[in-house]
């Protein structure tokens, strides 16, 4: 099994701790449309495991239950910045520290491009650990619901080929503290969550005028990226 790259995974606790990301995320309208159709597709969750949560909340908490937030950091935030029905937890996406069946829905959003190995191939044992994890976690009939940058097919390889450079500069100051990244092209994101659950859709979100690359706002049409949403469901057992 693949692991997390040590120092990315820094990189990203380091990077995400700042405020920096929540405002992209509050501002630009790539990242509104983003949250619309989280908070549509988690319609009738009642519990819920928010998993690399960042500290950031792309939905309105008021309507769920109970909400398990985890990520790498979330003991460096304030309680303030979570609603009373929240619960932060410091845990990994590839070894999470909850039950099985626990929940009836789990969020895993703009997580999967950050969980790099030491080389482009890790990255997708990576998300195969962190999809096996939330399949364990869900109770049966329970939702796995992820948002996604995903690239075209014809991009896949070329960010593959630049992977090990970024990983280098990720180390340096030039990519001002954010971490190396790698995107998958939605068929292949499908296809890893497929292996483990029923895919129920799998949909495009509409892109807005700017997004973010790197951690700088960027405008969206000179980036091939584009967001995704992937719902799928967890199967009942045999009867």
């Amino acid at each position: 099994m693949a692991l997390q790259e040590p120092d990315s995974a820094a990189v990203n606790a380091e990077f995400f701790a700042r405020d920096t990301h929540s405002r992209d995320v509050a501002e630009l309208d790539t990242y509104r449309h983003i949250a619309a159709a989280i908070q549509r597709e988690l319609a009738g969750v009642e519990r819920l495991l928010d998993v690399g949560n960042g500290g950031v909340f792309m939905y309105d908490t008021r309507v769920i239950r109970e909400v398990v937030a985890v990520d790498l950091f979330l003991d460096r935030l304030p309680r303030s910045r979570f609603a009373a029905n929240v619960t932060p937890r410091n845990g990994s996406a590839l070894d999470l520290d909850e039950p099985d069946a626990a929940f009836d829905g789990v969020l895993q959003s703009l997580l999967y491009h950050h969980l790099v190995g030491a080389d482009a191939e890790a990255m997708v044992d990576n998300v195969r650990g962190a999809i096996a994890e939330a399949e364990r976690v869900l109770k049966p009939g329970g939702r796995l619901i992820v948002a996604e940058s995903c690239v075209p097919e014809w991009f896949y390889p070329v960010e593959k080929a630049l992977f090990k450079p970024l990983l280098r500069l990720s180390k340096t100051p030039l990519l001002g503290g954010h971490p190396a990244t790698i995107q998958l092209p939605i068929r292949r994101l499908a296809g890893l969550i497929g292996e483990r659950l029923e895919v129920e859709s799998a949909y495009q979100v509409e892109a807005g005028r700017w997004t973010t690359q790197f951690g700088r706002r960027w405008p969206t049409a000179l980036t091939p990226a584009r967001a995704f949403i992937v719902v799928a469901r967890k199967a009942d057992p045999p009867a």
